[in-house]
């Protein structure tokens, strides 16, 4: 069936507003909508998207913005111009969110109570003639309910007394029309409340504050790690609170820890490289990474991992008005630690145990301005403290877990709304609905009955609706069948 033929069976001139009703609630609306946000979520996953460091600050955000145009040129300005940095925060996700749950919600009540009795579908013809029947249409109506009843059909009549209803497994698709509005209510829910944290470093026997308004605090008392890379492994967490010990769970990896309300993931427990730096008289030098920006610390922590790690450039204010541009292109096991007080930068290279070793080994190499060639470079495996240009660098290898906690109270909602969506699909899938529409046209010989599935007119009638019509024929008059004809609902505004 054509668009333009869809789109005639929900519009009646002659009724706009009941029009408008049944396309918002219209199945093909879900189907464009879910269509639409599928594509905005992919779009989000391949393209890059704004960090939420650069949305507070704006020296990170100009970097990131650098790299962009670095990286993908021209269709950088256009990415920029059409909000694609930003999509699973703009107004389009949300808006066809909030249109997706005014569909969903129409859709549900036009489940739960039909305020449409009219289909342009396939339809059969009963005549009736059984004079006890001719005198009162509702007694007729009555015995097609029984009838509909006893195969288990809910029955609804319609505006008038001449007009119903009947469906069998509506419930089935009220499963899923629930479980999507769920999962939209939760989606709001977790932006309106939750809150997280992200790549909590701890090392054995770090106490960390939770904060939240939690007054709770969090040791690490024991982090192992099943490989080199930490890909996997646990660790052996104390919940403190006050002066004492509240809970002992063991976390691991990739495996959430439900905690008085807190979630907690155990990303990886990573190896941790940590870098201090002082001059000859002892004074702390400030030190700054590619990730974060024009922020400076007096110590950094730099974490190893398998995966690629982004590209950036990185602008160094050397001298009063004069900037050095560096592109670094990192792979998950280097680093890069800058010093822009000593026009220097070094590169911290990991490498896995050896066969046989306890534990990994670290290079470091030492790049003055826009050399390329480092002017020094050492091996160490243990904590060590190496002297570069003057001054003393001090590098301590750890072992960390890695951690995201926070609260989400949408959650909830969410995995409900999708376990009632994969039932409903499921029940759907084996129990399709099967609706009929009926209306009756007394005269002073018979009454004609018309029936109409909810089936698309161009598809061939379906064994379960030729089965019902007979079964209703032979029930008001058991000598008589019925006939063939044409949609009811047409006759049924002539009269």
């Amino acid at each position: 069936m054509t668009i333009r033929a869809r789109w005639a069976e929900f519009w009646d001139s002659g009724d706009p507003l009941d029009s408008l009703w049944r396309a918002f609630a219209s199945p093909y609306l879900t189907i464009l909508l879910l269509a639409c946000l599928t594509v905005l979520i992919g779009a989000g996953i391949i393209l890059p998207q704004r960090p939420t460091e650069a949305l507070t600050d704006q020296a990170a955000n100009n970097l990131w913005l650098a790299s962009l145009r670095q990286h993908y040129h021209g269709v950088a300005d256009w990415f920029i111009r059409l909000g694609l940095l930003d999509i699973h925060r703009s107004l389009w996700i949300r808006g066809l969110l909030g249109l997706l749950a005014f569909n969903l919600l129409l859709a549900t009540l036009d489940i739960v109570q039909p305020r449409h009795v009219m289909h342009a579908g396939i339809g059969r013809e009963i005549l009736v003639h059984d004079p006890a029947l001719l005198e009162l249409p509702e007694r007729l109506m009555e015995r097609i309910r029984q009838v509909l009843r006893a195969q288990r059909y809910r029955f609804l009549k319609g505006k008038s007394n001449r007009l119903a209803c009947a469906d069998h497994s509506w419930a089935f698709p009220l499963l899923v029309y629930m479980g999507l509005l769920l999962v939209i209510g939760g989606l709001v829910i977790s932006e309106r409340t939750a809150w997280w944290e992200d790549n909590v470093a701890l090392q054995p026997g770090q106490v960390r504050p939770l904060g939240h308004g939690t007054n709770l605090a969090l040791r690490a008392d024991d982090i192992e790690a099943y490989d080199g890379l930490s890909n996997s492994g646990h660790a052996e967490l104390t919940f403190l609170r006050g002066e004492g010990e509240t809970a002992q769970r063991r976390l691991r990896t990739h495996t959430p820890l439900f905690y008085h309300g807190l979630l907690l993931y155990l990303t990886s427990t990573e190896p941790v490289l940590l870098v201090q730096a002082h001059d000859a008289s002892g004074q702390n030098i400030p030190l700054r990474t590619p990730e974060s920006g024009a922020v400076q610390f007096m110590e950094v922590a730099l974490h190893f991992r398998a995966a690629e790690a982004p590209r950036y450039i990185v602008v160094l204010d050397l001298l009063p008005g004069s900037q050095l541009s560096r592109q670094f292109q990192q792979s998950g096991l280097e680093r890069y630690v800058l010093v822009p007080s000593r026009d220097l930068s070094l590169r911290l290279l990991y490498q896995s145990p050896q066969p046989g070793a306890a534990t990994p080994a670290f290079q470091v190499q030492a790049f003055r301005g826009a050399e390329t060639v480092p002017f020094y470079q050492h091996q160490f495996h243990t904590a060590e403290t190496i002297e570069i240009a003057g001054d003393r660098y001090l590098f301590q290898p750890q072992r960390y877990a890695l951690i995201k906690f926070g609260q989400d109270n949408g959650l909830v909602f969410i995995f409900v709304g999708i376990v009632l969506v994969m039932l409903g699909m499921i029940l759907s899938t084996r129990h399709p609905l099967k609706r009929v529409y009926l209306a009756l046209q007394p005269s002073s010989k018979a009454v004609k009955i018309w029936l109409a599935a909810n089936v698309p007119a161009t598809e061939k009638s379906p064994i379960w609706f030729e089965n019902l019509v007979q079964d209703i024929a032979t029930a008001l008059e058991p000598n008589r069948q019925g006939k063939t004809g044409k949609n009811p609902f047409a006759m049924d505004k002539k009269a």
